[in-house]
């Protein structure tokens, strides 16, 4: 799984076409480690994940899944998903200011990245409304992500996102592999020790 922040929503190409050359390559670096010459039934499905901050309006707090899906033109062919749907690109669209709130997962984002929250405030609200405690190291570095310039703090916010976020941004990949083993939203709940409704969303969005 590639965990990637932008600051820009905005760039001179496609953030779900870098999405998936970053998915390719992860799929290509498996050879000789999760598998080697043919064993290709080893293939592990990749995740591509994107936290876009500064969405527009018009966008807002938005989730959406792009992956590799099957379609029979002429006649059937019986394949099970797992031998094709091998990479998944995940944006995740973050504004503060967009009506449309979201999910948790927005709430909790939109919390952490916050530029106009400071760190104090950030670590009561994670606690209290998403049950996530930050750790002493975490907790610096969102000191950091609030009070550096401009241009370090999106360094730190980078740094923060790959290692705090993992407790939110994995959920997402969690979830999608339990239903995919046939879990209900209860057990995947129970599991991920998150609401069933933010199962409910990450499953159909």
């Amino acid at each position: 799984m590639n965990v990637e922040a932008q600051k820009k929503f905005y760039l001179k190409y496609r953030i779900v076409t870098r999405g998936i050359f970053y998915g390719a390559r992860m799929l290509s670096e498996q050879l000789d480690r999760e598998f080697t010459d043919s064993e290709y039934g080893k293939l592990k499905k990749v995740y591509s994940i994107w936290i876009c901050m500064n969405a527009p309006l018009h966008i807002g707090n938005a989730l959406t899944e792009y992956w590799i899906g099957k379609r029979d033109i002429i006649g059937t062919m019986p394949e099970k998903k797992k031998n094709y749907d091998k990479l998944s690109v995940i944006i995740i669209c973050l504004n503060e200011k967009s009506r449309e709130k979201g999910g948790e997962l927005h709430g909790f984002l939109n919390t952490l990245l916050s530029p106009g929250m400071n760190a104090a405030r950030k670590k009561e609200v994670l606690l209290r409304d998403y049950g996530v405690e930050m750790e002493q190291e975490m907790g610096e570095e969102l000191k950091q992500m609030c009070n550096l310039s401009e241009a370090i703090e999106e360094n730190a916010m980078r740094k923060g996102v790959r290692k705090g976020v993992r407790k939110g941004i994995s959920l997402t990949k969690n979830i999608m592999r339990l239903a995919g083993e046939g879990k209900t939203e209860e057990e995947i709940s129970a599991i991920c020790g998150v609401s069933a409704k933010m199962v409910r969303e990450i499953m159909e969005a």
